[in-house]
């Protein structure tokens, strides 16, 4: 009689949980940009990613879910272009940390036309208060200036909502037409976008 030969297991290599959001997510980007939001494919992520299908579904159920994800990603980036640009070069006053916090946004939203055009004008896709982290940040840097007497800004929660939207609005529109081509074209939206900041803000000259 022979005897029963023990069952081997198969050792399974450990997953990097931390990193494979963002592997998916990187793959999910390359696809939207080469083929566009109709033919960005679960199985598409999946294939450009090296992973099976299975395993992208572990960390987001549909492609609804990637692009939210993607959305929230972008997000941060753009506040962190924000918040990199004010922190750079020597010490200013109020209207020009916004300015340069206002510059890092679009400078991003410039670099990345195609795929904020996708994610924010095309997709149809908006989580409740998904600009919050920007908003608090822009709102701080304006109530700053307004607690030094450098800008004479009655309601600041107001006007950062209404500088914010507005300047969405407006940037995702001329990014989708493809209007920022040229970096002329982005030169004129931060020259127009600083007249509308200095109107808004109103510096009291004391900067």
């Amino acid at each position: 009689m022979s005897a029963t030969r023990p069952s081997v297991k198969r050792r399974r290599v450990p997953r990097a949980p931390g990193e494979r959001p963002g592997q998916i997510l990187d793959a999910a980007t390359r696809v939207l940009l080469r083929h566009g939001l109709d033919a960005t494919t679960i199985d598409g992520i999946a294939a450009e990613a090296g992973l099976g299908k299975g395993t992208v579904y572990e960390y987001f159920s549909s492609k609804a879910q990637v692009f939210t994800a993607l959305r929230r990603r972008c997000n941060e980036q753009i506040l962190a272009a924000g918040t990199d640009a004010v922190a750079a070069g020597a010490e200013v006053g109020a209207l020009d940390r916004i300015r340069r916090f206002v510059t890092g946004m679009i400078g991003f939203w410039a670099a990345n036309r195609r795929l904020v055009a996708l994610l924010f004008h095309e997709a149809g896709i908006e989580e409740p208060d998904e600009l919050g982290p920007i908003r608090e940040s822009l709102l701080e840097l304006v109530q700053d200036g307004v607690r030094a007497g450098e800008l004479a800004v009655r309601d600041p929660a107001f006007t950062v909502d209404f500088l914010l939207h507005g300047l969405r609005g407006v940037l995702e529109g001329w990014f989708a037409e493809g209007a920022a081509a040229e970096e002329t074209a982005v030169e004129s939206v931060l020259a127009r976008v600083d007249e509308v900041l200095t109107a808004l803000l109103n510096p009291t000259g004391r900067e």
